[in-house]
């Protein structure tokens, strides 16, 4: 039987889904440019693999995730 404070934050973490384009709402975008900090690695720009997106082989700096928990 798991723990009370474990249902707790099963529940409360943020779902997030698959990343999409914000401009054509395609499911298929990738990252393109990282930047390093001191210990990590963030991703700073992304691009849509749609050839009839207006950001196709163009930066956009963050995908959308869609509607939140399903």
């Amino acid at each position: 039987m798991p723990k009370r404070e474990d249902e707790y934050r099963l529940h409360s973490r943020d779902r997030k889904g698959t990343p999409l384009c914000p401009f054509c709402g395609h499911p298929e975008v990738y990252p393109i440019k990282s930047k390093r900090f001191f210990f990590f690695t963030r991703t700073v720009a992304w691009s849509c693999a749609n050839e009839n997106c207006i950001m196709y082989r163009k930066q956009f700096p963050s995908p959308s995730y869609g509607p939140g928990r399903r």
